[in-house]
């Protein structure tokens, strides 16, 4: 210490009972996790404890099968089908177009068509040969009955772009007779067929019935 007025200079003790600094080590504070939150303000624990478990759903009964509904809708089906099949000639008469259902189905039915046949897939074809147009037509003679039937002739038919007959020929198919819902192959060929020829017809020719008058 040093005196202002005088300049005396001396050392100065701090007094006995003055309290004493003391240095401690002091952990760094640990940092707590907050606990996660739910939209609601709740944590997943609070959340989950509160939550009540839900009681499992009761076995749904089991459906009674109505077997008499079903034996009802079988007679009636039936009645239906055996109706179709017995009555199939009637059923034909009044709705003709459901003879080809029964055709394919291979059940014999009575039709208008006499001769129990159809002309089916008819392709004609024109080759140039050496300088000479060859034109050949094909087709299929197709039985539509549950009976053998006999082969008939085919007329072949050549028309312009208007439909009117050009030129016309007949054929026979290489078998006589065709078994039944059996099919028979045609082809038939003819040479320069006229220039204004654009289509093909082919028709069965029904022969002609035989004369009983002549014996009576």
């Amino acid at each position: 210490m040093k005196c202002a007025k005088c300049g005396h200079k001396w050392r100065e003790y701090p007094p006995a009972d003055m309290p004493k600094q003391v240095t401690e080590d002091v952990e760094p504070p640990v940092a707590v996790p907050e606990p996660e939150v739910a939209s609601d303000g709740m944590s997943i624990q609070e959340m989950t404890a509160r939550t009540p478990r839900r009681p499992a759903p009761p076995p749904k009964p089991k459906r009674k099968v109505n077997w008499l509904g079903w034996l009802l809708f079988i007679v009636i089906l039936g009645g239906i089908g055996a109706g179709g099949f017995y009555g199939r000639d009637y059923v034909v008469k009044f709705v003709p177009a459901s003879a080809k259902l029964y055709q394919m189905l291979k059940i014999d039915v009575k039709i208008a068509n006499e001769l129990g046949v159809e002309i089916r897939d008819v392709t004609s074809k024109s080759v140039l040969k050496n300088g000479v147009l060859k034109l050949t037509v094909s087709g299929n003679i197709v039985n539509v009955t549950g009976t053998e039937r006999p082969v008939p002739r085919i007329s072949i038919q050549l028309v312009d772009k208007n439909g009117q007959h050009v030129y016309s020929w007949s054929a026979a198919a290489d078998q006589g007779r065709v078994e039944p819902w059996g099919t028979v192959t045609f082809s038939s060929s003819m040479n320069q067929p006229p220039e204004d020829a654009k289509h093909v017809r082919v028709d069965a020719i029904v022969p002609p019935k035989p004369d009983n008058t002549k014996d009576q």
